[in-house]
């Protein structure tokens, strides 16, 4: 199953990285990004199948926003990773900094307006087969920090709906 979110995960980072290309360039951006000859490479390798579970999807079972390092949790951790100039407190909450959206163009100076979204949202995985996951491995999804999972974006979201949409 991890494969089929996998595989989703890269199509749609292939569309956003193409889309991001031609409305500007980010300054900071989720690491490992596939190319897009992989992710297409990976989306051959879907298996097309009904969405199932939808009505017991429950956001809390994807234990999000782990204590990464110290008192910093993974969306601290993606606001400074993503961001420019980003301080933060004995908390690790960030006090200053600015993040550019690939996705529109724009950029925000307080991290409350800033958004961390996951490239294939938890209910999305969860549909696709999440369901079946142990809570660790859900766990260790909601909080990958080493792919291109997570944004730091406010227009993630509305893009992939917007995308959901054109189906």
């Amino acid at each position: 199953m991890k494969r089929v979110v996998t595989a989703a995960s890269a199509a749609l980072t292939a569309i956003l990285v193409t889309f991001s290309l031609t409305t500007g360039t980010a300054s900071a951006t989720p690491p490992n990004i596939p190319s897009a000859a992989t992710a297409t490479s990976r989306l051959a390798t879907l298996t097309v199948a009904a969405e199932t579970n939808q009505s017991s999807y429950d956001r809390s079972l994807f234990n999000h926003w782990i204590t990464i390092s110290g008192t910093c949790n993974t969306r601290e951790t993606v606001l400074k990773r993503d961001g420019v100039g980003v301080v933060v407190n004995s908390s690790c909450a960030a006090t200053s900094g600015s993040w550019y959206s690939p996705f529109d163009g724009a950029t925000w100076t307080a991290a409350g307006d800033v958004d961390i979204d996951h490239m294939v949202p938890l209910a999305e995985a969860w549909r696709s087969g999440a369901y079946a996951w142990t809570s660790a491995q859900r766990q260790s999804y909601a909080n990958d920090l080493g792919g291109p999972e997570l944004w730091a974006t406010e227009e993630l979201s509305r893009l992939l709906e917007s995308l959901r949409d054109r189906r």
